[in-house]
């Protein structure tokens, strides 16, 4: 059962991504969440060409479309994603600015709840679960997460940031891939802006 407290606590932060081809067609959509002054969203999103093989030119820019009032605005990329996508992040930056997730540390089988958006929807989605891996380079979770949830937040019961959806790790368990908290710490710390609390 979703905890409402958790999505009124972290749902507001949690932004619809377009991403657009160099010719302005629509490539794909993808969650984002606000972290003060940037938007922190899944590294893969820059360069994404459709589901393999590439059906489309790459995402090489993005709008954002806030969940309180509909506002949509092009967003600037102020920190790529590094190459290979390790870590899997990407920095955004639009007009607006929030007050940022606390982040806990990753506890093995805790449960966690993942925010994203899903199809055409204009308020996020959250799934439940539970935090399956630990390991250094294979942090996951056990959650249900739709196209378009790469780049939402994991959260524990408290709304803690846990780390950032990446994407389904194969194909018979539903296992999600998230980049943790203290990659994103890290990341956040050498593009000049605040670190996770």
């Amino acid at each position: 059962m979703l905890d409402q407290a958790v999505y009124a606590k972290v749902s507001p932060l949690v932004v619809k991504l377009l991403g657009f081809s160099q010719e302005g067609s629509l490539v794909g959509q993808f969650s984002g969440f606000m972290h003060g002054e940037v938007i922190v969203a899944a590294g893969h999103i820059q360069g994404f060409c459709g589901k393999p093989p590439c059906s489309t030119s790459p995402a090489v820019a993005f709008k954002a479309r806030y969940p309180t009032d509909g506002f949509e605005e092009d967003l600037e990329i102020v920190a790529p994603s590094p190459p290979g996508n390790v870590p899997d992040l990407i920095l955004l930056k639009g007009s607006r600015s929030a007050t940022s997730l606390w982040a806990t540390d990753l506890e093995i089988m805790a449960p966690v709840h993942a925010l994203g958006y899903t199809g055409t929807e204009n308020k996020p989605s959250c799934s439940k679960g539970s935090l399956s891996s630990t390991m250094p380079g294979a942090v996951a979770i056990t959650a249900h997460a739709d196209d378009g949830f790469s780049g939402g937040p994991v959260v524990d019961k408290h709304g803690r940031l846990l780390g950032v959806v990446k994407g389904a790790l194969g194909t018979t368990i539903m296992r999600i891939g998230i980049t943790p908290n203290y990659d994103l710490h890290t990341y956040l710390l050498q593009a000049g802006y605040p670190g996770l609390i």
